[in-house]
């Protein structure tokens, strides 16, 4: 359902990026058939050290449960306290 309404999102994003893909073969990582290859490929990269978990801030949306693009972030000044 997410990637219903949110995945053509991400590739409009890539598009006005300049990227030129085969978007024909176009695949989503949570496919059917793709979850087993995206766990082993970050496992890897992550033993190799090329990517790692930090603590940084990230763009959460409450209503998607996920982590959203800055792309998609729609800011705004809110009064307020922390």
């Amino acid at each position: 359902e997410w990637k219903r309404e949110y995945g053509g999102r991400i590739a409009g994003q890539i598009r006005r990026l300049g990227a030129s893909c085969d978007w024909s073969r176009e695949r989503f990582t949570l496919d059917e058939g793709l979850t087993d290859a995206v766990l082993e490929a970050f496992c890897t990269l992550h033993d190799q050290g090329l990517i790692y978990k930090g603590t940084y801030m990230v763009n959460w949306a409450p209503k998607l449960q996920t982590a959203i693009s800055d792309l998609e972030v729609e800011y705004s000044d809110e009064p307020g306290t922390l």
